[in-house]
């Protein structure tokens, strides 16, 4: 897998994001590889990635779209 894992920054987390989503739909990865590396930012960087319980950060929802998050909640489901 070619994305950060520890984004120091908002702004980069949501460009992996964006990555990771694309390269999923494009079927260059699986749904495990993408599962696994939207844990690793929700243990890692859950600060960047949510705002609150079950609420993603609002700039992050507005810039990746809401099909992207759709994909990520999927990722996310038992977390």
């Amino acid at each position: 897998m070619n994305y950060i894992q520890h984004p120091p920054t908002v702004k980069v987390l949501i460009e992996e994001v964006i990555h990771a989503c694309d390269d999923y739909l494009a079927r260059k990865i699986t749904d495990d590889e993408l599962k696994a590396i939207v844990m690793t930012w929700a243990k890692t960087s859950g600060d960047k990635l949510f705002s609150g319980p079950s609420e993603f950060n609002p700039t992050l929802t507005i810039r990746v779209g809401k099909k992207r998050i759709k994909i990520i909640k999927a990722m996310l489901t038992g977390f």
